[in-house]
Formats: structure tokens, sequence, C-alpha cells
């Protein structure tokens, strides 16, 4: 009876050590999960991640000048702008783009241009300058900046952003200085949004390629275009991330600048 009783025991404790196992197992599985499938494209995981809802019949949205634009006069365009595309702000359909970083960075389509200079300035909620500097822009021997491409400005010399705080940036190509009702202007709009503590430990766990996905799902738009304007960098003929780019322009209707080359800022 004695030897019975040790054996029943030995048999529950067997049971019970079994049994955790396969819980611990389950939870092992419920977590990876929750990561991002490997199997689906990068691009799928772009295509709808920035497109604002729309009601039943609505209109699709226009926004192939990037955000609301400002161009000077015809015939001082025609000299300032060199072929068919002009100035185009990165941003969402909405116009608004979120970022969890206190220095985010601007992006914008660069046109062949004989501008002067160009011009950045942020406003905060009160409309009152916090940011503007002026660069002057290098020409080749035709007189014009070359190549076009998708350049870049960071915001770090200033105080980080808000977080909560909405922001207006405006970007100007100055075409005569003299009458700068002729600028070039497009604008967008940045909101400084909590850290999630779960995606910022996620993010230091995988790939920059994943992190583009999940900067997406967070509808991050600051993150998830700069991370992939730094994988195009270094991987310009990666097409997975051509792709992806690519979906990401057309997605919030920025086909004019999806196949241009990505240039230093």
């Amino acid at each position: 009876m004695a030897w019975f009783r040790r054996s029943s025991r030995f048999i529950i404790l067997a049971t019970i050590l079994a049994v955790a196992l396969i819980l611990g197992f389950s939870d092992n599985v419920s977590g990876q999960v929750q990561t991002p499938s490997s199997s689906a494209s990068l691009s799928s995981k772009l295509e709808n991640a920035f497109r604002p809802p729309r009601s039943p019949g609505a209109p699709a949205p226009d926004n192939t000048t990037g955000g609301a634009t400002r161009q000077g006069k015809d015939d001082e365009l025609g000299r300032c702008i060199q072929g068919s595309r002009s100035l185009v702000a990165l941003v969402p359909t909405s116009g608004i783009g979120e970022t969890t970083s206190g220095f985010p960075t601007i992006f914008w389509y660069m046109p062949q241009t004989a501008a002067l200079a160009l011009e950045f300035v942020l406003r905060d909620a009160n409309v009152k300058d916090i940011y503007r500097v002026q660069y002057s822009l290098p020409k080749s021997t035709q007189g014009v900046v070359s190549p076009p491409g998708v350049r870049g400005l960071n915001v770090s010399n200033l105080s980080p952003l808000e977080v909560g705080q909405e922001y207006h940036w405006e970007l100007a190509l100055i075409c005569n200085p003299s009458d700068r009702s002729k600028d070039i202007v497009v604008e967008g709009w940045v909101k400084r949004v909590k850290t999630d503590p779960t995606l910022a430990r996620r993010i230091q766990q995988t790939t920059p390629q994943e992190r583009v996905a999940l900067y997406a799902d967070a509808r991050l738009w600051y993150e998830t275009l700069a991370t992939l304007v730094e994988l195009r960098r270094t991987r310009p003929d990666d097409q997975e991330l051509i792709d992806a780019w690519e979906t990401l322009l057309k997605s919030v209707g920025l086909e004019i600048v999806a196949s241009e080359p990505i240039v230093s800022s």
C-alpha cells in the first residue's frame, strides 16, 4: 500500500509537469503569433496603413501634390522648375503624420530646379515660428539643382517636439528673393504621440525591414518613411524594398515620385 501511495503521487506530479509544459509551449506559440508574419510581403503591409477611412461611395482623395501647395506665377514657375515635376511634400493624404520622435525627419521630393535657395519653417499650434532655416542650393553646370529626388531634413536644431502637440511646417523654393510671392511652397503637419512601451521593445528586437511594418501598423508615418528611406539608400537594388517604397507613396497619392532616386539631404 505504501508503494501504491508513492506511485500515485509520482503519477500526479508527472501529470502536473506535463500540463505545465504544454501550457508553456502554448504561451510561446501565442507570443510568436503576435509577431508580423514574414510570409506577407512588405508592400502588402504598407498598402492600406495610411489610407484614411472613407465612407461608401466617397470619392478617392486627391493628393498628387503631396499636401497643400502654393505656387508662384506661371511664367516664374516655368523658369524656376525644370521639367514636369514640382516640389512635393511627403505626407499622408490627411496632411498630418504622427511620430514618437522629438526630432523627426521631414521628407520631400526635390525637382530639378533653378531656385536659388530652399527655406524650411516649423510653427507651433499658436502659429508661432519655432524654427526657420534657409539653404543655398548648389547648381550643376547647367544652372539647375541636380539630380532630382527625395531629400530630408532632421529638425534637431531646436527643443524636442512636445507630446500631444501638432506642428505645421512649410517648405519653399525661393525662385526670386526680391519677390517671395513667387515662391513654390508645400506644407504638412507633424504630431508627436506617446511612445508605446510594447512597440518600443519589439522594435529593439527586429531588423530594420521588420521595423517598417511595425511602424506602419502603429501609423507612425515619419518613422515608417525614415526607416524605409534609409533601407532604400543602403539597398537600392532590393526589389522588395523598391515595391514597398512605391506602394507606400502610391497609397497616399504620390505616384509622381515613386520611381525617383533617394538623394542625400
